[in-house]
């Protein structure tokens, strides 16, 4: 390198190579020319990074400079072909677009006549083998122009990549000869390159899970990643015989301005995918959390007081994968337009049921080669109420697609939805009605926010686009988090999950108008579009927005208490004992009427199902079932119909537990099911009473039953009770890996307890290995509930376990009205190996019984309430005690640095 820390000059890495190769051909040296090649390529790498902030002109240099070394290279094999012999370095791929990543693969066509198998032979190996040497990993393949056509015909891949091919060195009039094949070849399977890439990316994108989405995405494979604007290119490549780039400004696919923020996609796209890489150390392509700030640093995001770089840098990808998005969109329907591929069943003329809407007659639509357009595009743009009434059109027939122009006008024009616009009262009724009557609102809604128009009309909705919240708890965008959550509300609605969500399809069935229902869930989220995120901040947010599309001022209010506290019926269901009347009188007084309840019950629904995978479980169900039950009883007849409501489900529970052991002699059944307390039979489920009355029967001292159970692993444990035994045993399910997702105990008149515990395997173990961690995890609980084990599980970290990544403030949090019979303690933390163990160990080193533990993840984030009692089974009023548990754990939940460091390595 000619200047400290300066780029390789132009021809630098090219002079230096020619010297190490003159150095082997002299016998100077071995291996010279792939040595220096390394060292110049890892130079050139460095000094590009540092030099270049624009992945374009970045990736470019790496092509140039990849470019030389590939021309020294070439004249050597070229040497080695004979006088006779013609040869065509050709560069394709990435490389061939020169869009070279720091430590992407080298793909090259090496194209060749009148040259011997032995003499090809050599020439080929001349060239690769400083490649190798250098450590790149080099695609290639050899053909003569006439095989390479053949190939890429029979190909998918060899046709696709030969569509980037560009000549790095060789002869000119043996690439033009395989051009002049392939273009004979692409003008004759067009139709079916067409369509061989619109059925791999619609794979591509099932494969991913929706990955545009992710909140860890893959940016190269991904909906809305490299690979789209790729697969834009490569048609309009095949299709017009040229780069989109050089495409005319007037007739082409796309308009100057789409293809102008195209560009700007790839090169934001391309520049975190340098760096990636340069970070990684290997050609990695998702963005995952523990990379997300590195990143951020490095293309100079920084914090702002409501949210930090890393989110920001994430909300820019997720903008920018929605803007790749809408381009596809349009690129597919005006290729299928030209390319005379009318929608299947789609009418040659507008549907009379389209002629009116809630605004009256006379709407500017028509349809237009199959789909739905404006009759009048300049009328549209001056007046936005059509581009809301265009959505209208497609809520009732969605089989009838967007035509690309429409699309593109609707985004020009998004802007002109002014707040006039936003308080026009005919644009809310046309709003509401096609997202609360869409066969396909999810479809509906998302093409609006593509276009813009929804973030405009509704603004803290457009703020919050792209928009993650930093965690390994939600799956999706906050944006794609409420799509999805409407998508669960009209499953429901439509009785298409009446099995998994019965009281939500009982309400949703009784309700004729499902309008506020779609509001609360649209509007769920807007809290994070405020800068102070309160309760009572975003209520007073969405009360506003829900009132300018119609809703009356009490409706409009039902919807915002609801909508900004999404969490708060699972929070409930998750952290407290529901055994007691009083936590569910509680909740059922804050919420205050039925039809609030009703409301929150399906937003919370929704909610659960989209945010993440594992949020939404049997035993989920069952709380949040039983919460809404006791609190629909308070609310129609106070305590004495709560009271009464939780005896018929104590009863009906009984009967349960004694059809579970029908198979036991009567007597005996009825002694044992007599001995629970009504408590016990309202937190556990009859199945469970059947296998622990198994062990009951036949254990005299301890004994332990798991088994695989909706995903999840059920261990029951029946043993002697004493103190810290919770404690032991959460140290055994740690030891073997487990994580716990709720406990319960009973405790019976002879100084017995059962103890059920919900358990989930460890992350990422494989689908093969369940079997050995059952086995495993019932000997650990076994030995503990025998006798104290020596010592706790090692509360050490997985390599790699992410939770680390991520700051959780430690907190914990004291209730003494929760219940009349025992304290309250709530703790927050980091979650991590033996936490739970840690947390119990501490309460019975305080001298502290746990009547119930209840233990709620999310993500990183550990959440677990326990009802503590005095050793004589009493209430904890004391102070000082209230002061020692909460130093105590908070001690606990502080984990020391030394073991976040060790499970970074």
């Amino acid at each position: 390198m000619s200047e400290a820390g300066g780029i390789l000059k132009a021809g630098e890495m090219a002079g230096r190579l020619a010297e190490a190769l003159e150095r082997e051909r002299s016998g100077k040296s071995f291996g010279a020319a792939g040595a220096v090649l390394k060292k110049s390529w890892a130079e050139a790498r460095k000094a590009a990074l540092a030099q270049y902030a624009r992945g374009d002109a970045l990736t470019e240099k790496l092509s140039s400079v990849m470019d030389e070394a590939i021309v020294t290279l070439a004249a050597g094999a070229l040497a080695l072909a004979g006088q006779k012999g013609k040869l065509a370095i050709v560069a394709t791929g990435g490389y061939g677009r020169r869009q070279l990543a720091p430590l992407s693969d080298i793909d090259l066509l090496i194209l060749h006549a009148g040259v011997g198998d032995e003499a090809l032979k050599a020439a080929v190996n001349a060239l690769l083998y400083p490649l190798w040497d250098a450590g790149l990993i080099v695609g290639h393949a050899a053909h003569t122009p006439a095989s390479a056509a053949r190939f890429a015909e029979t190909d998918m891949t060899a046709m696709t990549a030969f569509l980037d091919a560009r000549l790095v060195a060789g002869d000119t009039r043996l690439f033009k000869d395989f051009t002049g094949r392939f273009d004979i070849l692409r003008w004759r399977m067009k139709s079916k390159f067409l369509k061989a890439k619109r059925d791999e990316q619609e794979a591509r994108h099932d494969l991913s899970a929706q990955s545009r989405y992710l909140a860890e995405p893959d940016l190269k494979e991904g909906k809305g990643g490299l690979r789209d604007i790729h697969v834009i290119g490569w048609l309009h490549r095949a299709l017009y015989g040229k780069p989109l780039s050089a495409a005319s400004r007037r007739g082409g696919v796309f308009r100057p301005e789409d293809i102008a923020s195209l560009k700007r996609a790839e090169r934001f796209l391309l520049s975190v995918r340098a760096h990636l890489h340069d970070i990684r150390g290997r050609a990695d392509e998702r963005l995952t959390f523990d990379i997300q700030p590195a990143l951020a640093e490095r293309l100079g995001y920084a914090a702002r007081a409501d949210i930090s770089a890393a989110e920001r840098m994430m909300k820019h990808y997720f903008v920018t994968a929605v803007e790749i998005g809408r381009l596809t969109r349009i690129f597919w329907a005006r290729v299928e337009e030209e390319n005379a591929k009318l929608l299947d069943r789609a009418p040659a003329a507008l549907p009379k049921a389209l002629s009116s809407d809630e605004a009256g007659a006379g709407v500017n639509l028509r349809i237009r080669t199959g789909r739905l357009d404006f009759s009048s595009a300049a009328a549209a743009g001056r007046n936005p109420l059509d581009l809301f009434r265009y959505f209208r059109a497609f809520a009732r027939r969605p089989d009838i697609d967007f035509h690309p122009d429409a699309l593109a006008l609707i985004a020009k024009s998004a802007v002109k939805v002014t707040s006039e616009v936003r308080r026009d009262p005919v644009v809310a009724k046309i709003f509401l009605a096609s997202i609360a009557t869409a066969k396909d609102p999810v479809k509906l809604l998302r093409v609006m926010s593509e276009t813009g128009l929804l973030g405009r009309y509704i603004p803290s909705f457009g703020q919050i686009t792209g928009r993650i919240q930093y965690g390994l708890y939600r799956r999706f965008s906050l944006d794609e988090h409420i799509f999805q959550s409407i998508g669960y509300l009209t499953k429901i609605r439509q009785g298409e999950m009446a099995e998994d969500h019965p009281i939500a399809t009982s309400i949703l069935d009784a309700r004729k108008d499902a309008a506020p229902f779609y509001v609360a869930v649209l509007l769920h989220e807007a809290g994070w579009s405020l800068k102070e995120r309160t309760a009572d901040n975003a209520e007073a947010l969405v009360t506003r927005v829900a009132r300018r599309l119609g809703a009356s001022e009490e409706e409009a209010r039902r919807i915002a208490w609801c909508a900004a506290r999404p969490l708060f019926m699972v929070r409930i269901a998750e952290r407290r004992d529901l055994s007691e009347m009083k936590a569910i009188a509680a909740f059922a007084a804050e919420v205050g009427s039925q039809e609030r309840l009703d409301l929150l019950l399906v937003l919370t629904v929704c909610h659960l199902r989209a945010v993440s995978e594992g949020a939404w479980d049997e035993w989920t169900r069952r709380q949040i079932a039983a919460l809404y039950h006791g609190a629909s009883a308070f609310l129609a007849g106070g305590e004495e119909a709560l009271r009464e409501a939780m005896a018929a489900r104590a009863s009906a529970s009984r009967r349960q537990a004694e059809s579970a052991l029908a198979d036991w002699p009567r007597e005996e059944r009825a002694a044992f099911v007599g001995r629970l307390s009504n408590q016990s039979l309202t937190l556990i489920e009859p199945h469970v009473f059947a296998r622990a009355a198994d062990l009951v029967r036949s254990a005299d001292k301890a004994g332990v039953a798991a088994s695989i159970r909706d995903g999840a692993i059920e261990a029951i444990v029946y043993a002697r009770d004493r103190a810290g035994l919770l404690a032991d045993l959460a140290g055994a399910i740690a030891s073997a890996g487990g994580n716990v997702r709720s406990v319960h105990a009973i405790t019976l008149e002879d100084g017995r307890v059962i103890d059920a515990f919900s358990i989930l395997q460890p992350e990422g173990a494989a689908a093969d290995a369940t079997g050995d961690f059952v086995r495993t995890l019932h000997a650990n609980l076994l030995a503990a509930a025998k006798s104290k084990p020596a010592s706790g599980p090692s509360g050490l970290r997985r390599i790699g376990d992410r939770r680390v990544i991520f700051e959780v403030p430690a907190d914990v949090r004291l209730d003494s009205q929760a219940s009349d019979a025992a304290l309250v303690v709530e703790t927050e933390g980091r979650d991590r190996p033996g936490l739970l163990y840690s947390l119990t160990s501490a309460i019975a080193d305080l001298g502290l019984t746990i009547r119930s533990a209840h233990i709620a993840t999310y993500g990183e984030r550990a959440v677990d309430a326990f009802y503590l009692q005095d050793e004589k089974g009493r209430k904890i009023d004391d102070m000082r005690v209230h002061l020692a548990i909460r130093k105590k754990l908070l001690a606990v939940l502080t984990e020391p640095q030394a073991a976040r460091v060790k499970a970074a390595v």
